[in-house]
């Protein structure tokens, strides 16, 4: 009997090739012609039909798993039964504050919610609103609210007559909702103006079957549905009443980084002058396929509950899209110690620091999660940086390009290489991986010579003596021991500032440099050379990179902050626990030269 062949292919001429192959290896085919007669269109419907099994059968097994799964509703599915909900759009939102034009003296002013703001970017135009109602109290009768907190989108209510049927659905209809900003009033009848506002639960513990709480799930097409309780861990709505689901529907990324808000209309009846803040950040798209099913297995390890380390990170990223990094440790590391602490530092997208408003909603988010006794505290996101420094040098031979072009093209790949190979807690900085990328950039670049720094940002208080203990969490160069009356200019010294006005200098010429044994000094620069104004400002540990700065005078400084560079002893450099490495722009000072190779 003929050995029939493996037509479990995927592939329809092939499928059609092993049918032939098959009939033409049996005696009463064996000279056929299967192309030139009639029976080709057979084997066509029968290869057809094959492939049609085949694919269906392949597609149905995969999608039967989490893993392998490629349909969205199918993984949403799956993760129903892991307790997992898929993350929806969020708005971005921006922070302004607000002067009213007010007539007369009224005690307060209220800004009712969802007073609608209008915020430009570009050639386009949004829509904020602020969520909730705020008063205002007039300050020497100047009518102010700082710090308001607006969100972009639209706002939406759908209302649900309830029929009594028990397994009536609640689906929403628009696929871009924010799920934050889901609000849920039951209403006795129609006729009635006011109802009960039923708050969300993630789960179902500590809820009683009188407790007016809903739930979330997904839904099929990209939707979300609203359930209650049934009388059991939630009271479920009888017959009769009407479900008012309101929600924000959003561009997500959209609105990220408008600077400009307006008013759309008067505020509260009065003319109002907006003045910004915070750029508006935040916003993001829907949860990935992909991010669905990395963190979806790992929610039901963590089970709503913050005890490990990776415990908080999965809640925080989980429930907050905005969250960017996430980094966690004991307040006994603290300086001083705070016992019974658990420290979570936070950077989020789009955003310079992070806001007071989600520092509380973290906050809030954690306490209840945190083991009896710990208390969750939230803190800015910390950076050290990397000035990136040098010469790269490309083939004038093979190509027409301007140096400028050329280092046009390796400041984009080192931003780049930042962007994809940084900016999270402890993720180290790869000196080998850099260098490739820069010589990457383009395939004219011959060799570069860059050498790279740590940066450690001071921002001491004005005429103030200023203490500092950090570090570079590297060990460090120790050039040589300083030696009286050398020359500090040909001095390569293992730690460096910028420089700043110090104690009463009209001129910003003083700067901090280690002496090669453990002391940090403060000069100053002179038309003749560098004068020592401070010959002990503190220490430093050359092994762990620990600097320690005691009463720092500062008068004054150029941009942002006193930058302190560290020449690390390897070039691979590992960021300190509680902060994030990244390289700026600003940091970057790349010299092209052309030559003839």
């Amino acid at each position: 009997m003929a050995t029939v062949n493996n037509i479990t292919k995927l592939d329809f001429d092939e499928i059609k090739t092993d049918i032939k192959s098959y009939l033409s290896s049996q005696n009463r085919f064996k000279d056929y012609d299967f192309d030139g007669s009639n029976l080709s269109v057979l084997l066509d419907i029968l290869a057809y039909n094959t492939y049609q099994n085949n694919f269906y059968t392949n597609m149905a097994i995969n999608e039967m798993f989490l893993d392998s799964a490629q349909l969205r509703d199918t993984v949403v599915s799956h993760t129903k039964e892991l307790g997992y909900l898929p993350g929806s759009r969020t708005s971005s939102h921006g922070t302004v504050n607000i002067r009213l034009s007010v007539n007369g003296s009224p005690p307060s002013v209220v800004i009712p919610a969802k007073t609608k703001f209008l915020g430009k970017c570009g050639n386009e135009t949004f829509d904020f609103y602020n969520e909730e109602a705020v008063s205002i109290i007039p300050v020497n009768g100047i009518y102010n609210y700082n710090n308001l907190e607006i969100y972009e989108g639209t706002y939406i209510t759908e209302a649900y007559a309830v029929t009594g049927v028990s397994n009536q659905r609640y689906v929403l209809s628009n696929q871009n909702i924010d799920i934050n900003s889901i609000r849920v009033t039951v209403k006795q009848n129609s006729s009635v103006d006011t109802g009960d506002e039923y708050v969300y639960k993630s789960n179902i513990f500590g809820v009683s079957d009188i407790d007016k709480v809903f739930y979330l799930q997904a839904a099929s097409g990209n939707t979300y549905e609203v359930n209650f309780g049934k009388d059991v861990f939630g009271a479920n709505p009888t017959n009769g009443n009407v479900v008012l689901i309101e929600y924000r529907i959003t561009n997500g990324e959209e609105a990220n980084g408008v600077t400009s808000f307006s008013a759309a209309t008067t505020i509260a009846g009065y003319n109002a002058t907006i003045t910004l803040v915070a750029k508006s950040y935040g916003g993001s798209p829907e949860e990935t396929v992909e991010s669905i099913k990395f963190f979806a297995p790992k929610s039901i390890q963590v089970q709503d509950r913050a005890i490990t380390e990776s415990d908080y990170e999965i809640l925080l990223k989980n429930n907050f899209p905005e969250v960017q990094a996430v980094a966690v440790y004991g307040g006994d590391e603290l300086n001083p110690p705070q016992y019974g602490r658990v420290v979570i530092a936070v950077d989020v997208f789009n955003a310079d620091g992070l806001s007071n408003n989600n520092s509380v909603k973290y906050y809030n988010f954690l306490k209840d999660r945190c083991p009896i006794g710990i208390e969750p505290i939230i803190v800015q996101p910390s950076f050290m940086y990397l000035s990136v420094a040098g010469s790269v040098n490309y083939n004038i031979r093979t190509t027409s390009s301007s140096p400028a072009a050329i280092k046009t093209l390796v400041e984009s790949a080192i931003t780049t290489f930042s962007n994809n190979n940084l900016s999270d807690f402890k993720t180290p900085f790869r000196y080998s991986k850099f260098i490739s990328a820069v010589d990457a950039a383009d395939t004219n670049i011959v060799s570069n010579d860059i050498e790279v720094l740590a940066i450690l940002p001071l921002n001491p208080t004005l005429n103030v003596n200023t203490s500092f203990d950090l570090t570079f969490n590297n060990p460090l160069i120790i050039d040589h021991p300083l030696a009286e009356g050398e020359s500090v200019a040909i001095h390569k010294a293992a730690v460096k500032s910028s420089t700043f006005t110090y104690d009463g200098y009209a001129n910003a010429s003083a700067f901090i440099q280690d002496d090669g044994k453990g002391t940090l000094q403060v000069l100053r620069t002179t038309t003749t050379g560098f004068v020592y104004l401070n010959r002990n400002v503190g220490t430093v540990d050359y092994d762990t990179g620990r600097i320690i700065i005691k009463g720092l005078n500062v008068g004054g400084y150029t941009g942002s902050e006193i930058k302190l560079y560290g020449r690390t002893l390897l070039k691979d450099i590992t960021p300190p626990k509680d902060r994030i490495l990244t390289i700026r722009d600003e940091d970057v000072n790349v010299t092209v030269y052309g030559v003839r190779v």
